[in-house]
């Protein structure tokens, strides 16, 4: 009897442990793309040059074009590229961070201060 309860428990447990690792592992590479473009906004701000962040996979041209590193089988798309103002104040637009090529959590930047908040896409057809 206890077997089958100790049984029951983990067939329960398991995936849901798995699942919110994986949200929590999702969280800690939004966090730390976030912290990496705060930092080049200081460093716009403080050397007085803008700077372009572009997605992964893109090379950068120019001393004042810079892509991140996220973990291991993380990247990052961002839509338009997002320019910081010699002044460190942020273009709006679009991230999606994605796991081996899949989109994790889709994100936006509309203010100048830089902060990414994550949303959802408006199904087509809806408004």
């Amino acid at each position: 009897m206890v077997l089958a309860i100790m049984a029951l428990a983990t067939a329960i447990i398991l995936p849901n442990g798995g699942r919110l690792m994986d949200q929590t592992i999702a969280q800690a590479v939004f966090f730390e793309f976030q912290r990496d473009v705060l930092q080049l906004r200081r460093e716009a701000n403080r050397s007085g040059e803008a700077i372009t962040i572009l997605s992964t996979g893109e090379e950068p041209t120019g001393a004042s074009e810079r892509t991140l590193a996220l973990r291991e089988g993380w990247s990052y798309v961002l839509t338009p590229a997002l320019t910081i103002d010699d002044a460190g104040a942020c273009a709006p637009g679009r991230a999606v961070l994605t796991r081996s090529g899949a989109p994790i959590m889709r994100l936006r930047v509309e203010g100048a201060d830089c902060r990414f908040t994550r949303y959802l896409p408006t199904p087509p057809g809806r408004r």
